[in-house]
């Protein structure tokens, strides 16, 4: 039996490697009390300051810093980073206490990856699984959050935004918090194509 892990990731660039993931949120759909989080150690100083502007919204460990806060005209990216050198979780540490998570979540399921969208979201996940810790619980599977909504409504234009149950402010960027949000739209699309 398939079970859904909401996944949502903040990076400082577009792809892993080149660019560092910078947190990782998850929960299981339809339990999203079962919850993980963790803000990692950067693989190097590489940012682009688009991603960073967003990434580092939701970041636990650098909110006590005034130039770690995309809104304040001050704004220091590259400060971002070492904070979370000094104080994220090495990425090994992180990737292996993210796979015994999942599957001590899933159990006797399937663990499938679900992130909107799965492209960026899972390129960066199967990307620190296979260089971190040489698998990955995921697998080759993957659903895209939007897609599967896109194909219910028929509307290739379709979002779960236009479920219209996300607040006002839309997401945090807190990669834990996006997941959770994430995940009881999600749990919505899903009910609806049971019906």
């Amino acid at each position: 039996m398939k079970k859904y892990v909401s996944v949502d990731i903040e990076a400082s660039g577009r792809i892993p490697g080149k660019y560092s993931m910078l947190s990782i949120g998850a929960c299981i759909v339809s339990n999203t009390e079962l919850q993980f989080y963790r803000e990692l150690k950067p693989l190097n100083s590489n940012y682009l300051l688009e991603a960073m502007k967003i990434s580092a919204l939701g970041l636990i460990c650098t909110n006590s810093k005034q130039e770690c806060n995309p809104n304040n005209k001050n704004f220091r990216p590259d400060l971002v980073l070492e904070v979370l050198e000094e104080k994220g979780e090495d990425p090994t540490r992180a990737m292996y206490d993210f796979k015994e998570w999942i599957l001590n979540s899933t159990k006797n399921d399937d663990p499938i990856i679900a992130a909107a969208p799965i492209k960026f979201d899972g390129m960066f996940i199967s990307w620190y699984f296979h260089n971190f810790i040489n698998e990955d619980p995921f697998g080759h599977s993957g659903e895209d959050m939007n897609s599967m909504y896109r194909g219910l409504t028929r509307n290739i234009y379709a979002s779960m935004k236009d479920l219209k149950v996300r607040n006002e402010r839309g997401l945090s960027h807190n990669a834990l918090e996006d997941a959770i949000q994430q995940a009881k739209e999600f749990e919505i699309v899903l009910s609806l194509l049971e019906k």
